[in-house]
């Protein structure tokens, strides 16, 4: 009955730690919230979440692995061999996904006009763009 308890207690926490992940939606300062960005960035971490962090999260491969969940694996094996924790697949996928999103924003930014138009009356640059998103979206817990 105990062993049955504990299991039912830590499946509750790592629930709660998905939870976390799935909250991706910021507040924003209202001068600076360009809502297009914001759709695109949380569609995408939904998917990345999905597609490429809980299963290296959980430790349970996909049977077609998509290119993100390996690079995603590969570094963690790199850097911490098989004793990763929960912070490592943050920090980690932080690195990976903030990079992904950089190319896909910028092409997103060039082919629409007005998002353009809104992007330039706010950000100079792609880095400042990126600085301003990132800590609002982070995968970092702390």
């Amino acid at each position: 009955m105990r062993f049955a308890l504990l299991i039912f207690a830590a499946f509750l926490l790592s629930c709660s730690s998905v939870e976390k992940r799935q909250a991706v939606r910021a507040d924003h300062e209202s001068n600076m919230n360009i809502p297009a960005i914001d759709d695109f960035i949380v569609t995408m971490k939904k998917e990345y979440i999905e597609r490429c962090y809980m299963p290296v999260m959980k430790r349970i491969p996909s049977n077609a692995p998509r290119p993100c969940e390996t690079q995603l694996f590969q570094m963690l094996e790199r850097r911490y061999s098989m004793n990763y924790t929960q912070e490592h697949v943050d920090m980690a996928a932080d690195e990976l996904f903030f990079t992904d999103l950089e190319v896909r924003l910028r092409k997103k930014i060039k082919d629409e006009p007005s998002l353009r138009r809104s992007v330039s009356k706010r950000f100079k640059n792609m880095d400042e763009i990126i600085a301003y998103y990132k800590p609002r979206y982070t995968f970092k817990t702390n």
